[in-house]
């Protein structure tokens, strides 16, 4: 019998044209049947009812609960009444993230209990979606519809930003189908709450609250996005790295750059399953790219035309809100490569501020996994309109024009993240400096001053390196002026720096404003090629092997330049940062400290606890190893990391095999806990 109150909510992602015979147990139907979720026409009575999950308990007082079928197959329930919550974190090294998240965002407030930090709140409509597990059991379900609350509750969430629950179960019934997956939504209490609880790999639990868009532009419009409250992982270490699914060891790509904003490309990526078999690949991939066009934000697109395999078959995939599926026609066993070719093209090279170039940076411009999972070499070949001038990672195979185009060729043979592409109005000289081809390319005009300086400063530095980070880990890097202020970048093999880097001392105010510490700023951005690309984060957790390291490594550099003064004086300049941050989150959680409404303090919370605590506790190691030990430390550990992922246990366990002394404790209290070493 056909059920009433099919519901479908705004546009359905993009999928690919599918033959009609095509089975239920794929992806794209998967994911229709979820987008068309529909209530039952009869419901039951619920009173005192008791549903949990992992650590999340929901007791629906009294109301009514309906079944929630995905087709003909039931996959939940939903509830309609009064009901409450309780929901416990505990793992105490996110204790203060959480707290500081519900009290500047929420009408929350997190319970001290002998298990741990406990959230309680209410809600009217429940929707408790689980695959893998036990739906719960209705008894005689004869009352009326619920399909007007149903209703009501899915509008609410038909503009949320992030994953959708669609995808999501697709991706797990397809990999793991015995796996529990759970999706719960709250809506009508304090807070609109969505909990997640995932068992097929990584296995975690995260309760969320919904944030509602506060920018005034319309494109933004009603959206909402989960923000994370608490995120637990079940069954492993929290201090563990999250492992890999899949490896991403191979990029092939080449692109075609119009002379405006028009882009396409050919992906061909090869990847390999780790410890079990796949059916579904996930990557993060932009859909839409957001771009300023006078004083309103303006939106780009990226579209997938075709993905197909190695043997030339078409492949069906689902690309929306920034996320990729792609099915592959049968599982891939552990250890086994496969190709995926993706074809994509768009209207997303963003000119800033109407400038003359364009910049495919740090994001997910081509599809690309999860950071445990990108480990790829590297193969560029891209095509752009002349007069622009292409950049790209890796040692130049040819420079060349074609017609009217420009033609670069690069590959790189040791395995990166953050691969990017830069074209614009440029003029580039380089040089050969101790084995290292040094590329200093000027934005629009020029400069051959600051080509000069800036090559001889940049020589300077990697020399500095060499002698305790070991050889320099690419054969030409490349430095790229960006028409703006204030911030460097740090690409494999490339630096961005804005302008002021290029001219110092002349200019306008705000040029001379933002020249201060470009020097340090330099090493910086050199040393994130030791810590960032040579030794790798597997995941944000880890993020302060790139920058807190990277910091640090320019304190010393700073120091032999510029002596012992120049050193206390940028140790000193991190003390106010770091016991701002402290007490707010531990170092390893510093991307989740989030404040919408005053961004400036979030912003100030991240770099407090990155790019000053975190250089405090090398700091205190260093006074207690001496200069020697120290800087043994920091060579033997890139050695011996040198191409592989980063971690802070095997940091610890690194300087214990090194002194014979236990640092744990150590890590306990400074980088997992919120303890501020002393002088």
């Amino acid at each position: 019998m056909k059920l009433r109150g099919l519901l479908l909510l705004g546009a359905l992602p993009a999928f690919p044209a599918l033959a009609a015979e095509i089975s239920a147990d794929h992806l794209v139907p998967i994911i229709e049947r979820y987008e068309k979720l529909q209530v039952a026409a009869e419901s039951s009575r619920a009173s005192d009812v008791r549903l949990v999950s992992g650590h999340l308990a929901c007791l629906l007082t009294s109301g009514s609960l309906a079944y929630v079928k995905a087709g003909e197959e039931v996959v939940g329930v939903f509830f309609q009444g009064n009901g409450s919550l309780e929901y416990v974190s505990e793992d105490p090294i996110e204790f203060p993230v959480v707290s500081f998240v519900a009290r500047k965002n929420t009408s929350l407030t997190p319970e001290k209990t002998d298990k741990g930090l406990r959230f309680r709140d209410r809600f009217t409509t429940l929707l408790w979606l689980v695959t893998g597990d036990a739906v719960p059991k209705l008894e005689n379900p004869s009352g009326t519809s619920l399909e007007a609350a149903f209703r009501s509750h899915r509008e609410k969430t038909q503009h949320q930003r992030g994953e959708r629950l669609s995808s999501a179960f697709a991706a797990a019934r397809l990999n793991a189908p015995t796996a529990p997956f759970y999706w719960v939504e709250m809506q009508g209490g304090a807070e609109d709450l969505l909990f997640r609880r995932r068992g097929e790999f990584n296995p975690y639990e995260a309760l969320a609250f919904m944030h509602q868009s506060t920018s005034g532009e319309v494109v933004f419009k009603d959206a909402t996005s989960p923000v994370p409250l608490s995120v637990q992982p079940v069954g492993r270490d929290p201090r563990d790295p999250p492992a890999a699914r899949f490896v991403l060891t191979d990029v092939d790509l080449e692109l075609h750059a119009s002379d405006d904003k028009d882009v396409r490309m050919e992906v061909v990526e090869t990847l390999v399953p780790q410890r079990e078999s796949l059916r579904v690949f996930a990557f993060d991939l932009e859909g839409t790219v957001y771009t300023t066009f006078g004083a309103h934000l303006t939106t780009r697109s990226e579209h997938v035309r075709k993905i197909s395999d190695g043997q030339g078959r078409a492949l069906s995939y689902a690309h929306d809100n920034d996320r990729l599926l792609v099915e592959m026609p049968e599982a891939v066993p552990p250890d086994r490569p496969v190709q995926l070719r993706f074809e994509i093209e768009g209207d997303f090279l963003v000119h800033p501020g109407g400038s003359n170039f364009w910049e495919l940076g740090v994001w997910a411009w081509f599809p690309q996994p999860k950071l445990c999972e990108q480990f790829y070499t590297f193969h560029a070949v891209v095509h752009v309109k002349k007069p622009f001038v292409p950049f790209a990672p890796g040692k130049t195979v040819r420079r060349t024009t074609e017609g009217d185009e420009n033609v670069l060729e690069t590959k790189i043979d040791v395995p990166v993240q953050f691969a990017v592409v830069l074209a614009g109005d440029y003029t580039f000289k380089e040089e050969n400096r101790d084995g290292v081809t040094i590329r200093v390319a000027t934005y629009a005009l020029k400069n051959e001053r600051a080509i000069k300086q800036l090559t001889d400063l940049s020589a300077t530095i990697i020399r500095f390196y060499q002698e305790f980070l070991g050889a320099f880990p690419f054969p030409e890097f490349n430095i790229l002026e960006i028409d703006a202020y204030g911030f460097g970048q740090a690409p494999p093999g490339v630096m961005f720096i804005t302008k002021e880097a290029f001219n110092p001392l002349g200019g306008s105010e705000e040029n001379q404003t933002y020249s201060g510490g470009v020097n340090e700023r330099f090493a910086h951005e050199i040393a994130h090629q030791y810590w960032g690309h040579v030794v790798k984060m597997p995941g944000h957790e880890e993020q302060w092997i790139t920058e807190s390291f990277a910091e640090y490594s320019a304190a010393l550099f700073m120091k032999a330049g510029k002596g012992d003064a120049e050193y206390k004086s940028i140790v000193n300049h991190w003390r106010p940062g770091a016991s701002l941050a402290t007490d707010k989150a531990p170092i390893p959680l510093a991307n989740r400290a989030y404040d919408p409404s005053e961004r400036r303090i979030q912003s100030a919370i991240r770099r407090g606890l990155l790019y000053e605590k975190g250089p405090l506790l090398l700091y205190a190691l260093h006074r207690e190893l001496g200069d020697e030990a120290f800087l043994t430390f920091l060579k033997s550990y890139q050695k011996s990391f040198r191409w592989k992922f980063g971690s802070t246990k095997t940091i610890a366990a690194f300087l214990q095999f090194m002194t014979k002394k236990d640092y744990m404790p150590f890590f306990e209290q400074y980088y997992w806990g919120t303890g501020m070493p002393k002088e």
